[in-house]
């Protein structure tokens, strides 16, 4: 099967392309830049068939990138990847996420010989569901608090629409917190291991800056979630949403020390104000496991062991 990737070159696109590559699918990637390597230093070498450029924001682009791969499946995955940039720029959270969606779909709705196409979405976009209801199931209402969440929840519900109103053979993935080697600094897990790491170096004195401490959320290992998405891609039943999680939470406390305990450092611990983030109410992936027989399985501490050796070769500090 020929799967096209929009943002191909991004974290979690580079580890679904390896994905999908292993399990003999011929993949093709699309990102703003034509350049594999223009974004964030990355473990995982893009291997895709062909790097097309394309900003999924301009429907004439989508159209020709779609013309030029032929696709048999899409996967959605490029946007602001980030809450906080999202939240600075509401313009470009909503071109990238929802304009991308509506465009990605409406060309496809279009096609003759239509693909199937994975929108990933985010599990942020239940927002204060989480007050009523936990752990978070696909049948949670979409109450998102944030600009970058209510981008998401645009984008499930346009993708919930297309299905329902023309047709479109369109499978929604809800991803809650997910990290691994190559994940950018300002996301908490890698920047808690760039600290240690620098600290275990003696590059940096031992303080850790860090948020509260005290909150949980729901994480799993970037490799255990494309597992999902290739899943849900080949496997999900059409117009439905599934759940990737833990379904269980890990206080940011047990995250650090547990980064410290394997670098064998007990550096003194600053909180700052302008880091803190509201706790998440862990979800529910029950219909994942049943459904398209998906579960997590990297253990968590060799997920911060991973990230952490990264972090400790340089290249997650570039």
């Amino acid at each position: 099967m020929r799967v096209l990737i929009f943002g191909a070159t991004g974290f979690a696109g580079r580890y679904l392309t390896r994905e999908l590559v292993q399990g003999g699918h011929e993949v093709w990637g699309a990102a703003r830049s034509a350049e594999a390597d223009s974004g964030a230093p990355h473990p995982v070498p893009l291997e895709v068939r062909h790097l097309l450029r394309c900003d999924v924001a301009d429907g004439e682009q989508v159209r020709d990138v779609l013309a030029a791969s032929q696709p048999d499946a899409v996967t959605l995955l490029s946007g602001l990847a980030s809450p906080p940039e999202a939240n600075r720029h509401p313009e470009q959270a909503f071109r990238a996420h929802v304009t991308g969606a509506v465009n990605v779909l409406g060309a496809v709705s279009e096609l003759a010989r239509a693909p199937r196409v994975l929108v990933v979405t985010s599990s942020e976009a239940y927002g204060d569901s989480g007050r009523d209801t936990s752990p978070l199931t696909e049948d949670a209402p979409l109450r998102p608090s944030s600009i970058y969440a209510a981008s998401k929840a645009a984008a499930d519900l346009a993708a919930a629409a297309f299905a329902t109103s023309r047709g479109c053979d369109v499978v929604r993935v809800r991803p809650f917190n997910h990290t691994g080697p190559g994940q950018r600094r300002d996301f908490v897990c890698p920047d808690f291991a760039t600290q240690v790491a620098a600290i275990a170096a003696g590059e940096r004195p031992p303080v850790m800056s860090v948020g509260n401490l005290d909150v949980r959320r729901d994480f799993s290992d970037v490799r255990d979630v494309v597992r999902g998405y290739a899943a849900a891609l080949l496997h999900g039943r059409s117009g439905e949403a599934y759940n990737l999680c833990a379904g269980h939470g890990t206080s940011v406390r047990e995250i650090l020390g547990t980064l410290c305990e394997l670098a064998g450092i007990e550096p003194e611990v600053r909180q700052d104000q302008s880091r803190y983030r509201p706790a998440e109410v862990p979800g529910s992936a029950a219909k994942a496991e049943r459904e398209l027989g998906w579960r997590p399985q990297v253990p968590w501490r060799q997920t911060l062991a991973d990230l952490l050796a990264w972090c400790r070769s340089g290249e997650g500090n570039r």
